[in-house]
């Protein structure tokens, strides 16, 4: 079977712990940005959240094979048990690096 995508959303003040438990866990790379998560969920939003309609987060890409990622979110889940940590499984069609000697990310 192919790689899937692990996508992980998570609070900004959570990311660098999960980041840096991620770099532990003998992963090839993964990469990381910001964006905004849009929510029905108002409970938890802080009131200026709920206002601007959006909460800050990062998110964590990284591909990996299923049982792997199956195993990774278990793990993610013991370690972390009161994060707040969306996630997402997509299976890739194909991945890797354009040019091998240059690529440093994943």
């Amino acid at each position: 079977m192919t790689d899937v995508l692990l996508t992980l959303s998570t609070r900004p003040q959570q990311a660098e712990a999960i980041a840096d438990w991620l770099l532990e866990q003998n992963l090839p790379g993964f990469t990381s940005w910001q964006a905004f998560g849009h929510s029905n969920r108002n409970e938890q939003l802080s009131l200026s959240e709920q206002i601007q309609g959006k909460q800050k987060r990062t998110v964590i890409s990284l591909h990996l094979p299923p049982q792997r990622a199956d195993a990774l979110l278990q793990q993610l889940a013991a370690a972390f048990p009161q994060y707040d940590i969306h996630y997402w499984l997509q299976p890739l069609l194909a991945c890797g690096a354009l040019n091998p000697y240059l690529s440093t990310a994943e």
